[in-house]
């Protein structure tokens, strides 16, 4: 665990309401499961909104019956694996841990 990494403050806001429809299905999977774990913060809206509007990009070319883009897979790919929502990338979070915080640990790590 890095103990210098920054800790931007905040929680991440609420959904665009402009998103498409299968782009807000994957926020409201997505983002309350995150936000328990408290790996979101307010400057990870970006990612996750690009996230949430590649997978609803996804979903609009299947449905309507068109191919897939090689590029489109490999960004839904890239964002899932920044946001741990893959098992590779969550077995390398490392999730804050709170309200232990006792003073004698910093003498016994």
């Amino acid at each position: 665990m890095n103990d210098r990494e920054p800790l931007p403050a905040g929680r991440i806001g609420a959904c665009p309401d402009w998103f498409p429809a299968d782009a807000r299905l994957e926020w409201d999977r997505i983002v309350p499961e995150l936000d328990r774990l408290g790996v979101l913060t307010n400057v990870d809206a970006a990612t996750v909104e690009a996230h949430c509007l590649t997978y609803g990009e996804i979903v609009a070319t299947v449905k309507a019956g068109q191919p897939l883009r090689a590029a489109l897979l490999g960004q839904m790919r890239a964002y899932a694996a920044e946001l741990g929502l893959t098992p590779a990338a969550r077995a390398k979070l490392v999730v804050p841990q709170g309200g232990d915080d006792d003073p004698a640990d910093e003498f016994f790590q």
